[in-house]
């Protein structure tokens, strides 16, 4: 028996004391084949340090080596130190029978560093140089993947689709294109594919995904079905819930999408789109916890000024103005333009007009096509008394709207 195989019988049996001395015994006794198989047994199971310090016993013996030096690049990215691994790697020259490994590696360490652009360098040479090589076209697909380059990474998932390559490494190459296809925006193209997976690749993200598409392509009965049946496997699923209450809220179930919006809340409380799902579809249900969970949506996401411009329209439309005072007085309104007309509207419906007038100013550039906001402004200055900006705004309002005759007999009474 050789020292190599005393070395794995006793690391079989559990005993680690042993390890290293025996290590030490095989690299004087045994033969070199034997020690390169005993790092390839050792890094096989996890103990790169004990393979690693066979390795480099053996590259004293070999120093130009191609595996041994990409063995030990592997061993080196593994150990965060990239600088050794590029080292090891730049000794692989392309005459190497090792090279093709020395072009993964790499390739794997540039884009560890976020050099995505050495890396697919790498990748394609090895796509050039070794054609039959299933493994730089997955390589290069994954990468471009990963980089939300999705139409390159099509090309490459097809190649191998077209060979009868339908996995690979565990991943389906059958979803990576339906889901490239979705990133690209194909919804109807990724649908096809989406819906031609078999039970075990349409896992519980690509179910998410397929119902996602649904909605998108507003079929909101088929992303219900969908995603229902991924709740019934996963309740905590928390995207699930934003897409059902969008869709049921789309379909005019308030009851439902009030329903699910609220239990994605309990899931994640910072999704601000299932605020404000929450709040549309509830505020016909239950008109006081709608608000209640807007009004803490707006205290606990980052930036919640869609959620506060959201109850701010309400307060407006519904006329509860002292209610959207108190909201903006307590909000940093970041010199929303939707928010300062609401502001202004609120103070001059509580017969505040000189605020009124000034806030109203402030958005005249933004909104002055806007029908609606002339219409205010038109109130505001007529209330105010400051007859030639109330003459200037209604013969404004008059070149986009000369049908209006109650504004038109509101100008020629300034004549």
């Amino acid at each position: 028996m050789s020292k190599a195989e005393e070395v794995i019988e006793t690391i079989d049996a559990g005993d680690f004391s042993n390890v290293d001395h025996l290590i030490n015994e095989s690299l004087q006794q045994d033969d070199d084949q034997t020690k390169f198989s005993l790092a390839e047994t050792l890094l096989s199971r996890g103990l790169s340090v004990q393979a690693k310090v066979v390795y480099e016993h053996l590259l004293k013996l070999y120093p130009d080596e191609g595996q041994i030096l990409s063995r030990l690049a592997e061993i080196a990215v593994s150990d965060g130190d990239s600088d050794l691994a590029l080292n090891y790697i730049s000794q692989i020259t392309p005459s190497s029978p090792s090279y093709a490994e020395n072009l993964l590696v790499s390739a794997d360490i540039y884009q560890s560093q976020g050099m995505y652009e050495v890396s697919e360098q790498k990748l394609l040479e090895g796509v050039r140089t070794y054609p039959e090589e299933d493994v730089f076209r997955f390589a290069i697909a994954e990468l471009y993947f990963d980089e939300n380059k999705f139409s390159k990474a099509i090309v490459f998932y097809n190649f191998l689709l077209d060979d009868g390559i339908e996995e690979y490494s565990g991943i389906s190459l059958k979803l990576r294109k339906a889901s490239s296809l979705a990133g690209m925006g194909k919804y109807e193209e990724a649908i096809s594919e989406f819906e031609q997976l078999n039970a075990i690749e349409l896992n519980e993200d690509a179910q998410y995904q397929l119902g996602f598409l649904y909605n998108q392509v507003k079929n909101y009965n088929k992303s219900i079905t969908t995603l229902e049946k991924l709740l019934d496997t996963n309740r905590d699923y928390p995207t699930a819930y934003v897409v059902l209450a969008d869709d049921y809220l789309n379909i005019k179930d308030n009851q439902q999408a009030f329903k699910y919006a609220q239990l994605g809340l309990n899931l994640n409380e910072l999704d601000e789109k299932l605020y404000e799902t929450a709040f549309d579809s509830g505020i016909s249900e239950d008109p006081k916890e709608a608000i209640k969970i807007i009004e803490k949506g707006i205290k606990t996401v980052e930036h919640p000024l869609t959620l506060v411009i959201r109850l701010s329209d309400f307060y407006v439309t519904h006329g509860q103005y002292k209610n959207n005072l108190d909201l903006l007085e307590n909000t940093d309104i970041n010199n929303n333009p939707k928010l300062i007309w609401n502001l202004s509207k609120s103070y001059y419906e509580t017969d505040d007009i000189a605020q009124a007038q000034e806030n109203i100013g402030l958005v005249f550039d933004e909104y002055k096509d806007n029908l609606d906001f002339l219409n205010d402004m038109i109130d505001i200055l007529r209330s105010a008394g400051d007859k030639d900006a109330l003459k200037a705004a209604l013969q404004l309002y008059l070149r986009k709207n000369p049908d209006d005759e109650d504004m038109q007999d509101l100008l020629d009474q300034m004549r």
